[in-house]
């Protein structure tokens, strides 16, 4: 009884903070360009299962007092209430007996799908090998910075010398006809690098390295969902509000939310069951 209702005062308590949030920042919370600071949130799923009523109600309180209309209050919030259910979903199947690179999946993903977007088929020798390289310089800058000092050229140098690698698919397409998909290909491998540097970070401090998959569902949700009923409303194109969406839930998902993930599933005991 007293860890049923623990968990539904800390539902509570995630509702009051997501909503405060979303109201603090409205000017920047609701519409095609936004950053709801209130999603860095979204991660709390993967720590505890209060979190999945406590988004919802917040994400109705916000959607209420958002002035988007009844699309968002009911579809933005059924939305953020199946990017909760996910999110603990994932919690579970990353802790299941070989299930602890799940995250390395969408990850291939990022850098297959940046190479294919590319499109240079004469180029993909060279720039296989040159990620291969990326990544490994990555992993080996992670593996050095746990002991190295401050300014220690092997992990700055390795991981510049990493970054440098992945702009070599990028020369060879430069003649590439299709702009937008030489755009997209090459925040594809820009995606993989970061995503790549944070798992290895992750990974090589003994932590569960699924914990990057837990903003996934908001983003992909949100980008995509939303922006089917919020497009017509703002009167923009709809891929477009799905770029200026997804955009802005990467932002509060991964440069926020991830953070504050890693800092409390280091700490979860101190307010997690």
């Amino acid at each position: 009884m007293g860890s049923r209702l623990k968990n539904i005062a800390l539902a509570g308590l995630i509702a009051a903070m997501y909503a405060t949030l979303s109201l603090v920042f409205a000017p920047i919370s609701f519409g095609v360009y936004q950053i709801r600071i209130a999603e860095a949130l979204t991660v709390l799923p993967f720590l505890t299962a209060a979190g999945v009523p406590g988004l919802f109600v917040g994400c109705v309180i916000a959607n209420v007092f958002g002035g988007v209309g009844w699309q968002d209050i009911v579809f933005g919030s059924l939305l953020t209430l199946a990017a909760a259910v996910l999110t603990r979903l994932i919690y579970h199947l990353s802790y299941k007996k070989g299930n602890r690179l799940l995250a390395l999946a969408p990850l291939a993903c990022l850098w297959g799908g940046g190479i294919a977007l590319l499109g240079v088929q004469q180029s993909y020798p060279i720039s296989i090998i040159c990620l291969a390289l990326s990544i490994w310089l990555l992993v080996y800058s992670s593996r050095q910075g746990k002991e190295a000092l401050p300014g220690d050229f092997r992990v700055h140098g390795s991981r510049i010398l990493s970054f440098t690698l992945i702009l070599v698919p990028l020369y060879l397409s430069r003649d590439f006809p299709h702009w937008s998909a030489l755009l997209l290909g090459g925040l594809c491998l820009f995606g993989a690098w970061v995503a790549t540097w944070g798992l290895a970070f992750i990974w090589l401090r003994g932590l569960n390295p699924n914990v990057m998959l837990a903003p996934l569902p908001p983003v992909l949700l949100n980008a995509f969902g939303v922006s089917v009923y919020l497009a017509p409303i703002a009167g923009v194109n709809y891929w477009f509000c799905v770029q200026m969406v997804g955009v802005g839930e990467l932002i509060a998902c991964y440069l926020i939310g991830l953070p504050l993930l890693l800092l409390l599933h280091r700490r979860r005991g101190y307010f997690f069951n």
